[in-house]
This record gives structure tokens, sequence and C-alpha cells, in this order.
């Protein structure tokens, strides 16, 4: 792990601010120029914090006073510019700072990243230990002399700092003494522990592979679009046949970005996808929002098609309507082992059957054969980078509940930032998943109720069940007398399933109040 320094004084921040903007990068182009420049004043100011996306549109990048940042995103765009612009800054010109800018996704405040020089290898490790070296290092944020936090531009961490070539994915090896739940069913062993010992889990990590990298289509879209963590997916490209449609802005449940699934490609068509060497993992988007009861009618077997991967059946007679539950609800189908024909391209081929066939977006993620790259979900609207160097995708796939933040101290975690805002109340997730087994990881803490705590609380207080495709995993769970008040605990689960719509749908019932989770994580233990 890297060495985390002290946030920058004033004098420091300023300094670095000035570097950059005086460089040959920024000097060519105006308009990042002004958009850091704004960005740096305010940190200096300690305004970093305040900033806003109407506020840059409106002062820096010269929109009206009628701007809609969600009808424009001029200023998401020059935000992912500037993300880029400083990157190559830092790997040309500025690749001897040992203090760096940043803008974290999802973010408009900048923050600064301490680069210490690499830690002497410990020679206590061994080759199963070795922790990839292009782990994300630590950013310091906030203004000047606020606590440090931990953040990570995700898409950017993994590719931005490899040379060209295969790099070996390295499992953590578990070292923890794990205790089963005796009351856990035999199919779905569980185990619990506090996170301090379940960050010593082994895990199972994607490789960095600079020979590929990820693409998004946002198809039926003819611009470029970004999505609210900072994506950028592109317009649609690479299709034969079909037509573009749109939807109206509404709620979609399940939705990560509604704005993904409000438009797509309709009819019969063809997405012939150039794609790199490797493997790749298939992530195809789809929602029904012609057909339902509060719709034009209809319902299940309304609209069936088939979905063709290089020539070979991949869904046959697929109703989004049932697969998803319902109209108005994002519905995501993932595969592993994906990659290029003989022609260097994926070719996905949509055959109407009833209906027309519908998609809304593609995503294609490197990935190793065999197995689905690492689901990690926090409840919280932020990336999370945790101390094993694990990143953590905001909140998604979840139908229900309510979210909210505690600021208590956390006892038996060395990741008490992981665990800074629940979901809870009556509520699912439905991850995507491919064929295979999975471990289930479910983090827990009781921060509300409690004898110490304002609002009170005993042993009873919250009771609730946890299912998974209709197997119990947590049965009158308790987590006052699971752990104690305000006390780190996770609930690991090996050899589950999907469904038949290719998800582990995880099911949170209360009994007693409400369910609450902190974070996920879903691990392929596919042979």
């Amino acid at each position: 792990m890297f060495e985390v320094k002290a946030t920058p004084s004033a004098a420091e921040a300023k300094a670095e601010f000035e570097s950059v903007l005086a460089s040959t990068l920024f000097v060519r182009s105006p308009r990042l120029s002004r958009l850091l420049q704004y960005l740096s004043t305010k940190y200096l100011e300690g305004a970093a914090q305040e900033i806003k996306e109407y506020q840059i549109g409106v002062e820096v990048l010269s929109r009206p006073a009628t701007f809609d940042p969600a009808e424009d995103a001029g200023v998401r765009v020059e935000a992912h510019r500037l993300r880029k612009r400083l990157r190559d800054f830092y790997e040309t010109e500025g690749s001897s700072h040992r203090l760096r800018i940043d803008v974290p996704l999802g973010h408009y405040a900048v923050v600064f990243q301490s680069m210490p020089d690499e830690p002497a290898p410990n020679p206590a490790l061994n080759k199963d230990e070795e922790i990839q070296r292009n782990s994300p290092r630590t950013v310091l944020s906030g203004p000047v002399n606020s606590p440090a936090r931990r953040h990570i531009d995700y898409r950017i961490a993994g590719f931005a700092l490899l040379t060209v070539g295969l790099v070996t994915a390295a499992a953590i090896v578990a070292r923890s003494r794990i205790r089963d739940t005796p009351d856990a069913p035999v199919s779905a062993r569980a185990s619990n522990a506090t996170v301090a010992a379940a960050s010593n889990v082994a895990r199972i990590e994607t490789p960095a592979l600079a020979a590929h990298s990820s693409i998004r289509i946002a198809c039926g879209r003819t611009k470029p679009q970004m999505d609210r963590w900072g994506e950028v997916w592109d317009a649609d490209r690479d299709y034969q046949g079909g037509a573009p449609f749109e939807m109206p802005r509404q709620y979609i449940a399940r939705a990560f970005d509604p704005k993904i699934f409000q438009a797509g490609r309709t009819g019969n068509f063809t997405y012939t996808i150039p794609l790199g060497p490797g493997v790749y993992e298939l992530h195809l988007y789809f929602i029904e929002g012609t057909f339902g009861p509060a719709l034009a009618g209809g319902g299940e077997n309304s609209r069936l098609f088939d979905v063709l991967v290089n020539g070979k059946l991949l869904l046959t007679r697929f109703d989004v309507y049932s697969d998803a539950g319902g109209s108005n609800i994002a519905d995501v189908r993932v595969f592993k082992d994906i990659s290029a024909g003989d022609d260097h391209a994926l070719t996905l081929t949509f055959r109407s059957s009833t209906d027309l066939a519908l998609l809304n977006a593609i995503e294609l993620t490197p990935a190793i054969s065999h197995r689905l790259n690492p689901i990690r979900i926090i409840a919280q609207e932020s990336f999370y980078t945790d101390s094993t160097g694990a990143v953590w995708k905001p909140d998604r796939y979840y139908n229900g509940g309510q979210s909210a933040n505690h600021s208590v101290v956390l006892r038996g975690t060395r990741d008490p930032d992981l665990f800074a805002r629940e979901r809870y109340g009556h509520f699912d997730y439905a991850i995507p998943v491919d064929k295979g087994t999975y471990r289930l990881s479910l983090y827990f803490a009781e921060e509300y109720f409690g004898p110490i705590s304002p609002h009170g609380g005993q042993v009873g207080t919250r009771v609730f069940d946890v299912i998974c495709n209709g197997l119990s995993l947590l049965r009158d769970f308790d987590l006052l007398k699971t752990a104690g008040e305000n006390q780190a605990v996770v609930q690991t689960f090996h050899g589950l399933t999907p469904n038949g719509q290719g998800t582990l749908l995880v099911s949170f019932n209360p009994i007693h109040d409400y369910a609450s989770l902190y974070a996920l994580e879903v691990i392929d233990e596919s042979n």
C-alpha cells in the first residue's frame, strides 16, 4: 500500500495549480484552463464542496440562466476532458511531480493525490499473496486542512498506468479464521466475521488488461452520453438495420442512470463491434416501455426475440417484461467468456419473433476466462476504494428501501467509510450474473439502535430475513444480538446460483422495524 502524506498547504496547492495551468497542454486549451482555474479558486477559498454543475455551466461555460444540467451534458463532458488532460499532463510534463491534482468521478471538487515512492517488496509475501501493482493510490480530498477521504476514478486507475500486455491478477489469500453460522442451510454455508477479518477474505480480482479496454454504446443515441458517475457512452454505432427510439423521461426501477434506458434500437438489427484480442464480459441493457397493464396493455408474451452472439444463440424467445418482472424496470443480462470472431469483431444479432426486438445499451469490459468480474456495491452515491485497493461502485440494481447517513465511531473495520450510508426498509437487489456459482458477502452494522444510541433500542428491536432466489440465507437476523452496537459484521454465503432471469435476487424482508444493508460483494467461484 502507498503511504499517505499530509494534506498540502495552501501555498503548495497554489503552486501546483499554477504549474499545471502554465503547461503546454493547458495553455493550448483555453476552455479547460478556465475550468481548472475556476475549480482551483474554489479550492483555495475553501469552497470546493459547494461547486454545483449549474454554476460551472453558467460561470465557466457561458450557458444561459435557463441552463438545465439534466438536458445539457456539457459540464460533464468538459469535466471528463479535464480528467483526461490532467492524466496526460502527469504522464508527460508533470511526471516528476509528487503532488498531483485530480477531479474524482461524480464530483467537481479537485483533490490532491500524494505520489510517494513505491514501497520496497515485502519478502514475507509469497507469490499467491502479491497484490496487483496497479492498485489505485489514496487520494486526499476536500479544502485545505480537511480530513483525507478515499476516492478513485475507477475507469482510469486500472488502465492509465498500464504497460502493453497482460498483467496477471493475484488473489489475496484469506487469513481470517471465520466461524460458520450454525443455523445456515448446508447449500449456502454462511460465515460471519468482523470487517477487519473479512477484508482479508480472498478476492478474485479482474486482471489489468492493456491490450483491450471497455466499450460502451448508447443504442439509439446520436451523441455521446455521460452517465451520472462519469462513464462516457458512445453514440450508437456499428449497427445495421433496425430503427432508433426514445422513451419519455420517467422513473425506471433498478436503473443506475435512467438516461441509459431512455433510448434504444428496435426491429431486426445487428451490431458488428470491432474488438481487440482477449476475453470480455458482455452487459446487455433492456427495458420494456411499451407493453404492460399501465401502458399499452399486454405483458408476458407481448414481445419475444432471439439474441445471437457470433452466430450462436445467446437468448431464445427473450421476454424483457417477464425477465425484468414488469414494465419500466431496468433489466441487465450479463455474459462471460465473450471474444471476437474470426473477423476481429463481436457480432450481436437481434431477431424479432413476437413484436420487435429492442436493446438500450451495450457494455463490454475486460475480464478473465470463465470468471465474472467482481461485483462490489455500497449504499452510497460515490465510488470507494477500500484498504485492500478494491473498488466499490455506487448503489445500483436495487428496488425499494430508503438510504440514510450515519456518523458513528464504528469498531472492527479497517474501512469505516464503507459503512457511511445504509439502505434500509423492505428492499431487494437483482444482481446480474452469468451461469456459475458465486460467493455473496453482506456488510452490516447496527448504527441506529442500541443502549447508548439516542434512538434507544435493544436486542429484538431490528429483526429481518435475507433470502436469495428463494433460499433462506438469514432467518430472524438480529444485528444487535449478532454484532452489538456500532460493530461491523459480514455474513458470507457460498455456492449461490442465478435464477432463470440471470440474477442473484437478494431480498431483505423486515420482521420488526426495517432491514438494513451497507454493502455487498459477489465473487465468481465457478470451477
